[in-house]
């Protein structure tokens, strides 16, 4: 009963998720223009919703992160319960992944941008610095995750 629950939870969530997520690309596609006269640079496009697609990114983005460490959480007590030696393994690798991130931010390159048009306050090098991060982090992580596929299988066992 509690699987069926979850799993039509989780089956609406993703549909919301979904049919909002089509409904701003939509609006971003197909909504046309920012008249010129509200333009930021003249000649180039900028389309009108742009800020809606940036803002569902963040909420997309900060929905993820609270899930993730929740289920972190939960999951490290479940196992700090049941088997302590697991539990300081998923601890270590929260642990991999913030010293991943500090490194990241460290390399990234705070010089700042030639934007046109653009006099905002996010041209600074600690913002610049934390998008490096993501950014390369994103890389390593992807790179991992291929090195996973095809090393791991030659490690599997037969029997």
């Amino acid at each position: 009963m509690a699987v069926t629950k979850i799993h039509k939870t989780s089956k609406t969530a993703l549909l919301i998720g979904v049919l909002i997520s089509i409904a701003v690309m939509a609006l971003f596609y197909l909504g046309g223009q920012v008249p010129a006269h509200e333009k930021i640079a003249a000649d180039m496009s900028q389309p009108k919703f742009t800020d809606m697609v940036l803002y569902w990114a963040y909420i997309l983005f900060a929905i993820t992160i609270v899930v993730l460490l929740l289920f972190a959480v939960v999951t490290f007590l479940k196992q700090l319960k049941e088997s302590p030696k697991k539990a300081l393994g998923g601890l270590l690798a929260l642990v991999g992944i913030a010293a991943l991130l500090l490194v990241t931010y460290f390399i990234g390159d705070g010089t700042l941008l030639d934007i046109p048009g653009y006099d905002g306050p996010d041209n600074k090098p600690a913002t610049l610095k934390l998008t490096d991060m993501w950014i390369y982090s994103s890389y390593i992580m992807l790179s991992l995750t291929f090195l996973a596929i095809l090393v791991l299988p030659l490690f599997k066992r037969k029997g």
